[in-house]
């Protein structure tokens, strides 16, 4: 008999808590909660993991946006001569290594002809006696 009474009293109570959710003006209730005090109390993650972004998005006019950026200030914050200098070493180092590769390439192809000259065979690149010593560890 309680356990009866127990599932009744549980289905009343879903009920009326339904009923009042219904019922509620959601916006009327926004407008009395001051969200940025509450996003200070809930983890951001998880209210930003149930939001729709593309929805969001769609609904947001981003030409309107760009134009509120203020690119002279953005460019005035910006080292423009370590960003020009690190982009322009980084392509400089590629270009000497496949300088370095490509002299390395036509050494090796030189020293082949001059041992098929002498009518030697070619050992490969000169190393140091006994090869090269083995790391620690490996």
């Amino acid at each position: 008999m309680a356990t009866r009474i127990e599932a009744l009293a549980q289905a009343v109570t879903e009920r009326a808590v339904d009923l009042v959710v219904s019922a509620l003006d959601v916006n009327a209730l926004l407008d009395e909660v001051d969200l940025n005090a509450v996003l200070d109390q809930v983890d951001i993650n998880r209210v930003l993991d149930r939001i729709d972004l593309d929805r969001l998005l769609r609904r947001m006019d981003l030409n309107d946006l760009v134009q509120r950026i203020d690119f002279d200030a953005l460019v005035e914050q910006t080292d423009l001569g370590a960003v020009i200098a690190a982009s322009s070493s980084g392509a400089a180092s590629d270009a000497l290594d496949a300088v370095r590769s490509q002299t390395v390439g036509l050494d090796e192809f030189i020293a082949r002809w001059i041992g098929r000259l002498r009518r030697r065979p070619y050992a490969g690149p000169p190393g140091p006696a006994g090869g090269l010593p083995a790391k620690a560890g490996s």
